[in-house]
Order: C-alpha cells, then sequence, then structure tokens
C-alpha cells in the first residue's frame, strides 16, 4: 500500500506571524527593502492577503516596532530606585537595539516611528513619575537619556558595520562584530580616527548612564532623589 504523502500544515496567517515575518524579513534585507509585495512572497500569500491585516506598510512597521520595545526589560520592579530603574532599562534598549541594528532604524521614520515608540514612552514615563520623580525634572532627564541613546547607539552601529574586525586599544586583542566592544580601530590609523572607533564599548555606555544619573541629581537639589517604584 502506497504511503500517503505527509503535507506540513501551514503556519496561521495571523497578525503576530506577518509581525514576526515582517521583523525577520527587515533584519534580513533591510528596511529599505521591505515592501508589502517581499513581505506576501515571504509568507506565501499575496500582498492583497497582508492588507487584510494591515491597511499599509507603515502599520506593520509601527507592530514591528512595538514588538521590539516590548522585549525590552522594562517592567516596574517593586522598591527599585530610579537610578536602578535606568540602568537596567537603558541597558536593555542598548542591548536590543544593538542586536537589531535594522529594526531601531524604523524609529526615526517620520511619525512611523513616533507611533510605533508611543507604547514605549508611555510605559517608561509613567514608571518613573510613579516613583515619584517630579514631572520637571524627568521632563529634562528624559531630554538627556534620549539624546544620549540615540547619539550613542547610532554611532556604535555604524562604527561596529564599518569594522568587522577591529583591534582594540593598548591590548591588541581582536574583537570580532557582534563582540562586547562596538569598535577599535588598528594601530596604522589617524589618532582621531582611533580614539572615535574605540569610544563606543559597553563600558562606555555604562560610564555614560552613570554621567546622566549624576546630572538628574544635580538637576534636582536639593531634592534627595529618594524615588523608588512602589510596593503592591
Amino acid at each position: 500500500m502506497a504511503r500517503k504523502a505527509v503535507v506540513e500544515a501551514r503556519p496561521a496567517f495571523t497578525r503576530e506571524r506577518i509581525v514576526a515575518v515582517a521583523s525577520d524579513l527587515i533584519e534580513r534585507d533591510g528596511l529599505g527593502a521591505f515592501t508589502m509585495r517581499s513581505l506576501g512572497r515571504e509568507l506565501g500569500v499575496s500582498a492583497m492577503a497582508v492588507y487584510s491585516h494591515f491597511d499599509s506598510r507603515d502599520a506593520i512597521l509601527v507592530a514591528v516596532l512595538q514588538r521590539l520595545m516590548a522585549s525590552m526589560d522594562t517592567d516596574p520592579v517593586p522598591g527599585e530606585a530610579w537610578d536602578d530603574t535606568l540602568r537596567r532599562t537603558m541597558a536593555s534598549i542598548y542591548r536590543l537595539e544593538m542586536a537589531h541594528p535594522e529594526l531601531a532604524t524604523i524609529e526615526v521614520v517620520p511619525q512611523t516611528g513616533e507611533n510605533g515608540l508611543a507604547e514605549h514612552t508611555d510605559k517608561i514615563v509613567n514608571l518613573h513619575l510613579a516613583q515619584g520623580m517630579p514631572e520637571p525634572v524627568l521632563t529634562q532627564a528624559w531630554a538627556l537619556v534620549d539624546a544620549y541613546l540615540t547619539g550613542f547607539i547610532g554611532n556604535a552601529i555604524a562604527v561596529r558595520a564599518s569594522r568587522p574586525s577591529v583591534d582594540c586599544g593598548a591590548s591588541g586583542a581582536q574583537v570580532a562584530e557582534g563582540g562586547s566592544s562596538a569598535g577599535c580601530a588598528s594601530s596604522d590609523t589617524l589618532p582621531w580616527q582611533r580614539v572615535v572607533a574605540a569610544a563606543y564599548t559597553d563600558e562606555a555606555f555604562a560610564h555614560g548612564v552613570e554621567i546622566i544619573i549624576q546630572g538628574i541629581r544635580a538637576l534636582a537639589a536639593p531634592d534627595p532623589c529618594e524615588w523608588r517604584t512602589p510596593e503592591p
């Protein structure tokens, strides 16, 4: 008796699957190559079928960015001090965006980036307000944190992309792309090139976070800054 061919069931065609496949596609081919047609091909459906769940490419990009933001370690931790919250959340944002640079580029797409970040922004703002951080202080702190994350991560990604294998400073150790150092430079480059290339490391990022925390304390003075996440 002939055996019946085994037919693998196609994954359910849901919003969640569309967003997951779109995320993989953007990471593989880049944001510029991402279209409804290319997404449909990847899903094994027509572009029109995708429109049954999302009304535009931008709507999918918003959902992709929301998915990335939701994976970050930004939930409230009862009793946590505000400065530890900043260290934890900023480190999580840094790690995730460095690991998914193509997805992070959605943030700078006009309107789409803002819409995709809205839930994340609301969550972080309310987290610090619930800790008791005064809104005027949080407003100034937000500007510092936002500018730092945008500038550092953007430059770190650019440095890493331009130097897949680099010589990191006096140690002479080689760090492969995706390692703990964002990028350094070989000894035959100019001093400014070595400085810029060696600047964007995990350690440098952590030092910058500490500087921001001290800046917030100075902005809030004479407030003792004893803000904490409420206990349940």
